[in-house]
């Protein structure tokens, strides 16, 4: 029976990945229930022949009463272009041209669901069997070692926890997998709580309840990263390995159950600087990896009142943390945005097709797009859109027609009479547009804004303009991260997004000018010393960048705005110590390595900033460029070439008819305006033996 659950999980994988990511939200409405779908493959190189690496997918879609995870999963990739091949036979064999066999004869997906490996077969995972409910993660993950290089042994019996990281709070005695008793002290004020267990091995499953340990009760547990609200008595009890989780026993595993108690004394003076002395004592030696711990002691120091702060006896250790964090930050070579721009990613240059929105609106908007590029993206989206035979490019993401109408704007397109479709009008839709909420909206006047599109209506603007407005947080921001119903405040990521929108209506707009004031004081309280901000818990390299945009938009000049400065750090500056010069691209964190999101978003700044120096027209304003009306039968007689960006005429863009560029199938490996990387496609073949081998060592070994 061991090597059934070995089997079943390598056939029907499962895992949550406990990295918190930038999201994009998909959703019909923000109230109905949601489930994160994450695609990763973190264990197998390029080097070692991977096609591709890192995140393909993380976001969360709405799912009802008939919800499957298998359908769920389908549609993900539907709606990316993606591939995949073994799901009707419950393995998942490849995806998106990663097989199986790449990673060897112990290679594989796993799927893990809220990080435990599933014991049962893919299908199994349904709303109406209660297997999976809102809230839940389903993570595809590539393993090369039938799950072990994920934390999964399913021969081991060990069910305690490794870790258990509290939003807040400090735990006495301080944890230990064999301890199942705690006390976790919070700070004065906190109300509520996020906890995210860390099982040892990932065969078994843990849950969060709140005073109450109901394992037999659907829906009684708290997922990760949902707000649980606490006071003081209270107790929170995660529980691993219960019998109501597992299909069977197979290793006699005995569960674990751990108690929180919750104690919310009001603190005392010197217990608070206390507290701060030993965060900064703990800090030690400054190395590159120092940066978490110094944030976090300066940001306890700084909570402190002018008293408490002289009652610190470190405080000069943490002063000299924080420089001798700054000069190994300083190391690097930051490269102007001149220089900067002549780095653009060769990979992206081949062509950008339908999917890469982004990246060729970044090279159109820095002056590097030849009319090739521009005449293969807009046959794509020809191709695309006659197939479809809709202006409607997505059903449920409004954001996918924001993309492409501002990709073909950028390319001299017009988008409002493309081949006799007219792909600004779903965006006039507002219940179609705030499907996705305030991004939804966002987004959709930020393409209706690109030119003077004759088609849509000053309500339309309007209309959006207010609905934006009325998403603006208290605190000054935006926020989308609305799934748990908690008002978890603002992020810097959505805030800068909303500002980029909002722009071009400040000067005249009264309530559009104090809610850009407003958000640019949120906005400069987020900034660290390195001229970073902060989205989802980490500083990251997209916030810096949206942040950026959004100053270039509203002509404050980065390099000299003192709200935007910190310590001598400007936003450019913060954005730059995310740039990986052997690799030609961005990290999502400072110490990550670079990946296809982070890029497009860090050269999108960059063209920004560029354009912003080069007193053009800012990054979405495109009115520089004069659009084409295309055709099925007629030959457009006007160039889309920006007057500022070249000094010589360019030839004309062909219609369809007449276009010297080969037809441009669309790749599936394509991705939507916000999405993960573009991928290559292998075939499936191969693959589908495998899943028949696969199911034939199954059965002898059972």
């Amino acid at each position: 029976m061991k090597a059934n659950k070995k089997w079943l999980a390598v056939l029907s994988a499962a895992a949550l990945v406990t990295a918190v990511c930038p999201l994009s939200v998909s959703a019909e409405s923000e109230n109905l229930p949601k489930v994160r779908i994450v695609i990763e493959n973190q264990t197998l190189s390029a080097d070692s022949g991977a096609d591709w690496t890192g995140t393909l997918v993380d976001e969360w879609v709405t799912m009802d009463e008939n919800a499957a995870a298998k359908e769920l999963f389908l549609a993900v990739l539907e709606e990316h272009h993606y591939t995949q091949q073994g799901a009707e036979f419950d393995y998942i064999t490849e995806i998106n041209g990663l097989s199986a066999e790449d990673g060897g004869a112990m290679g594989g997906w796993m799927i893990l669901l809220d990080d435990w490996i599933t014991d049962e077969y893919f299908s199994a995972y349904t709303a109406e069997s209660g297997k999976i409910e809102n809230g839940d993660t389903l993570c595809f993950a590539y393993s090369c070692g039938w799950g072990a290089d994920l934390g999964y042994d399913w021969s081991g019996s060990d069910t305690t926890l490794s870790e258990v990281v509290f939003s807040a709070g400090a735990l006495s005695p301080s944890f230990a997998a064999e301890i199942f008793d705690y006390t976790l002290t919070l700070p004065e004020g906190t109300e509520t709580l996020t906890v995210q267990p860390v099982v040892g091995n990932k065969a078994y499953r843990a849950k969060v309840y709140a005073n109450t340990y109901t394992p037999a009760e659907k829906g009684t547990d708290y997922k990760v990263g949902q707000s649980i609200s606490v006071s003081d008595g209270d107790t929170i009890i995660i529980g691993v390995a219960n019998e109501a989780w597992m299909q069977s026993n197979y290793n006699n595993a005995v569960e674990s159950v751990y108690t929180f108690r919750i104690n919310q004394p009001v603190q005392p003076i010197d217990t608070q600087v206390q507290a701060v002395e030993s965060m900064i004592a703990a800090i030690g030696t400054v190395t590159k990896e120092s940066g978490s711990a110094i944030e976090q002691a300066q940001r306890a120091f700084e909570a402190l009142n002018e008293e408490q702060k002289q009652q610190v006896s470190n405080a000069a250790v943490l002063e000299e943390a924080i420089k001798a964090y700054a000069a190994l930050s300083e190391d690097q070579t930051v490269l102007s945005v001149a220089e900067l721009r002549e780095t653009y990613p060769a990979a992206v240059t081949e062509n950008p097709v339908y999917g890469n929105e982004w990246d060729i609106i970044n090279l159109c908007r820095f002056g590097l797009a030849t009319e090739e590029m521009k005449q293969h993206y807009i046959e794509s989206v020809r191709q695309a859109v006659t197939e479809q035979d809709s202006a409607v490019l997505s059903s449920t993401r409004s954001t996918v027609n924001a993309g492409v109408v501002t990709a073909l704007t950028a390319c001299g397109a017009d988008a409002s009479n493309f081949y006799g479709f007219d792909l600004t009008a779903p965006l006039c839709d507002l219940d179609y547009v705030q499907k996705q909420g305030v991004n939804g909206a966002v987004y959709a006047l930020i393409a209706l804004d690109t030119h003077d599109y004759p088609t849509v209506d000053t309500a339309v603007r309007d209309q959006l303009i207010a609905a934006i407005l009325a998403a603006q947080e208290q605190d000054g921001g935006w926020t989308i991260d609305t799934w748990t119903g908690v008002d978890d405040g603002s992020d810097a990521d959505m805030t800068a997004m909303a500002l980029q929108a909002l722009a071009p209506y400040a000067a005249d707009r009264a309530e559009v000018a104090k809610a850009v004031d407003k958000a640019l004081t949120f906005l400069s309280a987020q900034q660290n010393d390195k001229g970073q901000f902060c989205s989802y818990g980490s500083y990251d390299s997209e916030s810096c960048a949206q942040v950026l945009m959004a100053l270039c938009a509203l002509a404050a000049d980065p390099d000299s705005d003192e709200r935007f400065i910190k310590n001598g750090k400007t936003v450019y500056d913060g954005l730059m110590a995310f740039y990986r010069a052997e690799e030609n691209g961005f990290a999502h964190l400072e110490n990550g390595d670079a990946n296809y999101l982070s890029t497009y978003q860090g050269y999108a700044a960059a063209a920004a900033y560029y354009r912003f120096t080069m007193k053009q027209t800012a990054y979405f304003d495109m009115t520089d460029t004069t659009l084409t009306v295309l055709k099925e039968t007629e030959q457009p007689t006007e160039s889309s070439e920006s007057s500022e960006n070249s000094q010589k005429e360019s030839p004309s863009v062909p219609s369809a008819e007449s276009s010297s560029v080969p037809a441009v199938s669309v790749p599936a490996d394509s991705v939507k305006t916000g999405d993960s990387m573009p991928l290559y496609v292998l075939g499936g073949v191969m693959l589908l033996s495998a899943a028949v081998i696969l199911g034939v060592r199954k059965r002898t070994k059972s």
